[in-house]
């Protein structure tokens, strides 16, 4: 069972055999699309060949084309259920954490607020959990892109503004290009982990919020367990500026991607 014999089924209203139907769709993410929300595309494929509309040669060159992209260690990431690709991440987050965090820990933190530990670190967590698993699940692509902006720029505000100790409260703003590297570099890791099990070729602009989301939050927890400084300047430009400028980079990326994606598209159709 291949690619064509399952588009070949659809356009002719032959049914194939549900065992091997069952093998191919397991390996084969385009082909899982035809038959999601009971087999919808499939079903408008099949209509538009019974009503003889031509498909251009170009449309099914270009599914070829995407059909090819699927080999190599990406592609078999990407094919790993999402009860896997999840907490794979978010066991590299806690890695990234305990490598920058607890290792090599503020030295404030035997002063450190144990009510604080609690719910905002705790916090943290959940929410870069939550974004991680939103990310990752089709879901979440069909929604628009603020919620998962707004929590990489307004939750670490709203959790790390108040400095943790009184020595943390009087210091100055120098260093902050220092943590922002230092949780930037971090969750660079976490970030590409994130790539390689992303489905989408194309993220939208929520995936790219929520990306950003779950990255901003770990480099953000990384940076509390290290950093002792409470200045408001320092924590704007040094902690909670790396989510933003984890959006700017999946932005570009995104709108590279697309660019590419419409150039070739252009390209067959001429």
């Amino acid at each position: 069972m291949d690619c064509a014999q399952i588009r070949d089924a659809f356009m002719t209203g032959v049914v194939l055999p549900n065992e091997s139907v069952r093998a191919h769709l397991s390996e084969c993410s385009q082909c899982r699309e035809l038959f999601e929300h009971d087999a919808e595309l499939g079903r408008k494929l099949a209509a538009q060949a019974a009503n003889d509309f031509p498909f251009p040669d170009a449309l099914f060159e270009e599914i070829a084309t995407d059909v090819a992209r699927e080999t190599g260690l990406r592609a078999w990431l990407r094919s790993r259920p999402t009860r896997l690709r999840v907490p794979s991440v978010v066991l590299l987050v806690l890695l990234a954490v305990v490598t920058g965090g607890v290792l090599r820990e503020r030295p404030d933190w035997a002063s450190y607020p144990l009510a604080r530990v609690v719910l905002l670190l705790g916090g943290y967590f959940v929410l870069c959990a939550a974004a991680v698993r939103q990310e990752l699940s089709l879901s979440a692509r069909r929604a628009r892109a603020l919620p998962g902006l707004l929590a990489a720029l307004v939750v670490p505000f709203l959790f790390a503004f108040a400095p943790a100790t009184e020595a943390s409260r009087h210091a100055g703003p120098g260093g902050a290009l220092g943590c922002f590297g230092y949780g930037a570099l971090l969750t660079l890791p976490v970030a590409l982990l994130l790539w390689l099990f992303d489905r989408d070729d194309r993220p939208s602009l929520r995936t790219v919020g929520l990306s950003a989301a779950a990255l901003g939050l770990a480099a953000n927890l990384i940076l509390e367990l290290h950093c002792p400084n409470g200045n408001a300047v320092h924590l704007l430009l040094g902690h909670a500026s790396i989510g933003v400028a984890w959006w700017l980079v999946w932005f570009l990326t995104r709108s590279f991607s697309v660019g590419q994606g419409a150039r070739r598209s252009r390209a067959a159709r001429a």
